[in-house]
C-alpha cells in the first residue's frame, strides 16, 4: 500500500521550565492547543505528569546549583524566590491549554500503541516550534520568525527574555508578561549598550516570569553578547534566502584546499572570524569541528591530518 501524509498546524505558546538532566537547564517549554507538550519530547498531559513525577520537569533549582541555558552560557543559583511546588507548576501548564483551548476540544493523547511504536523505531519526537506573528489577520497571514534566549534590562529590573527576529525584520523581545518591538537596524544599539546582556561581574537578580525570581551569584560561562549579536544577523540572513557566514566560510574553506595561496587563507580568516564563535564548531562534522579551520588559519604551519 502506497503511503501518504499530511501536515496540520497546532498553535501554542512557550512556557518558561527547568529540566533535570546531568544538571539543571532551563528551557521553553512549548505547550500546544491541543494538550501536547514539548519538553525535549512530545508528551501528552498525561505524560507530562509522568515526566514531573521522575523529576525530568522540575519547578525548582536548589540554591549553589548550576543551570544552564540554552545557548546562553551556565549561571550558579546563590538564591531564589520559586513561584511553584511542584504540582502547582503542572496546574500552571494545564492552566496553560486551557487558556489556548477554553473548551478543551480535539484535545490528544497519546495511545499505547503509539508509545510502543515509537520505542520499536527508537525515536523520540522533539519537533521544531516556529515562532510566527499575525501581521494581517484577513486571510491570516503569517511571517515566521527564529529565537533564542537572552538577559533583558527593562525598567530597573533583569528579565529572562526570548528574542525574535522575524523575515521583515522586526524583532520582539518577549517574556510571558510583555514583550517590546525593534527593527532589525536598530537592535545592535540594544547589545551595545546593555539592555540586551549574557552575562554580569556581580551578583545579578533576574525575574523568570512565571517560574520565580533567581539571584545569581557567578557566572560559570557564558557567550559574548556581541557573538548573540551576530547570531541574530545571520539568522535573518536565513531566513530571507541568504548565505550565512556559516555557508560563506564553508566555500572560502573548500575554495583554499583547492587553490591554496595567502590571499585564500585571509579571506577565510576574514569569513571565519564573521561567524558567531559559538557556532564555528558546526563548520565541520561532530568531531572534526572547526579544526582545520583553525590549523590553516592560525597555524598554517602544519600539515592537515587525512
Amino acid at each position: 500500500m502506497q503511503k501518504i501524509s499530511r501536515q496540520k498546524r497546532i498553535e501554542g505558546t512557550r512556557v518558561p521550565g527547568i529540566i533535570n538532566n546531568v544538571q539543571y537547564h532551563y528551557v521553553n517549554i512549548d505547550v500546544y492547543e491541543d494538550g501536547m507538550v514539548n519538553c525535549w519530547k512530545l508528551v501528552d498531559l498525561a505524560g507530562l505528569e509522568q515526566k514531573m513525577k521522575h523529576n525530568w520537569i522540575v519547578s525548582q533549582v536548589p540554591d549553589n546549583k548550576n543551570i544552564s541555558i540554552y545557548g546562553l552560557g551556565t549561571y550558579k543559583v546563590q538564591s531564589a524566590k520559586w513561584k511553584y511546588n511542584k504540582a502547582g507548576y503542572l496546574r500552571h501548564i494545564r492552566d496553560t491549554v486551557k487558556r489556548l483551548n477554553p473548551e478543551m476540544e480535539n484535545m490528544y493523547t497519546i495511545s499505547e500503541d503509539e508509545i510502543q511504536l515509537q520505542k520499536s523505531r527508537r525515536v523520540i519526537y522533539s519537533p521544531q516550534a516556529s515562532e510566527f506573528y499575525v501581521k494581517n489577520e484577513i486571510g491570516y497571514q503569517t511571517t515566521e520568525g527564529e529565537s533564542f534566549t537572552i538577559f533583558l534590562k527593562h525598567q530597573d529590573k533583569n528579565y529572562m527574555a526570548n528574542l525574535v527576529i522575524y523575515k521583515d525584520g522586526r524583532v520582539t523581545c518577549y517574556t510571558t508578561k510583555f514583550e517590546l518591538n525593534f527593527e532589525v537596524d536598530d537592535i545592535e544599539e540594544y547589545f551595545q549598550n546593555g539592555t540586551l546582556f549574557t552575562s554580569f561581574t556581580n551578583p545579578t537578580t533576574v525575574v523568570f516570569e512565571d517560574l520565580g525570581k533567581i539571584t545569581f551569584g557567578e557566572v560559570v560561562d557564558s557567550i559574548d553578547s556581541n557573538e548573540k549579536y551576530k547570531q541574530l544577523i545571520d539568522t535573518y540572513q536565513k531566513l530571507n534566502g541568504s548565505e550565512t557566514s556559516l555557508e560563506k566560510c564553508r566555500e572560502a574553506y573548500y575554495d583554499y584546499l583547492e587553490y591554496p595561496s595567502e590571499p585564500a587563507r585571509a579571506r577565510l580568516k576574514e569569513l571565519y572570524e564573521l561567524i558567531p564563535e559559538h557556532e564555528r564548531i558546526y563548520l565541520g562534522d561532530i568531531d572534526s569541528q572547526d579544526t582545520d579551520y583553525i590549523r590553516i588559519i592560525y597555524h598554517p604551519e602544519r600539515k592537515r591530518e587525512v
